[in-house]
C-alpha cells in the first residue's frame, strides 16, 4: 500500500466507517462517562452550587477582519449566572456522598426504576448536589442538621 507524503491517513468511509461508528456507540453504552461537575461560589446567587456547563461568547469585527474569543465562563446551574474563570475559584471538596436518584434508560426517554448508587465527592457547603452519572439533583447529606 503506498504512503501519503504527509502522513496522514485516508479518510474512512463505507463499512468501514459504519463498523468504527458502531464500536464507539456500543463503548459508549457499555463504559459511561460522567459529567463534568465544578462546584464554585456563585457571583449571583452567592452560594456554592454546580457549574455543570461553560459558555463561551466570541464577538466578530466584520470591518477589521477579527474575532475575539474570551475565556469560557462557568454558568451556575442555580441561577443562570455565568460568571469568569479564576485561579483557585474552585470550593474544596470534603464529603463522599452516595447518589440516591435513579438512572436515565439506556435507550429510551424515561428514568429507569434501578437506583443510581454511584459515590462522589462534593463541598460540604453545597446545598444540593448533581450526581454526574446520572445528573439528578439531590440534597447535600452533609448539610441537614442533626435532629434533637
Amino acid at each position: 500500500m503506498a504512503q501519503r507524503p504527509d502522513g496522514e491517513q485516508p479518510e474512512l468511509t463505507g463499512w468501514v466507517l459504519v463498523r468504527m461508528v458502531v464500536r464507539e456507540f456500543v463503548r459508549d453504552v457499555r463504559h459511561p462517562t460522567p459529567l463534568t461537575v465544578r462546584y464554585l461560589r456563585c457571583d449571583g446567587c452567592g452560594q456554592v452550587t454546580a457549574h455543570s456547563t461553560d459558555r463561551r461568547l466570541y464577538t466578530i469585527d466584520m470591518a477589521r477582519r477579527d474575532i475575539t474569543a474570551p475565556p469560557p465562563e462557568a454558568v451556575c446551574d442555580a441561577c443562570g449566572h455565568a460568571q469568569p474563570r479564576t485561579v483557585g475559584d474552585e470550593v474544596p471538596v470534603d464529603v463522599t456522598v452516595t447518589c440516591a436518584g435513579t438512572r436515565y434508560r439506556r435507550f429510551g426517554s424515561r428514568r429507569s426504576r434501578r437506583p443510581c448508587g454511584h459515590q462522589f465527592a462534593v463541598p460540604a457547603a453545597a446545598p444540593a448536589v448533581l450526581c454526574p452519572w446520572c445528573a439528578t439533583d439531590q440534597p447535600n447529606p452533609a448539610r441537614r442538621q442533626p435532629q434533637r
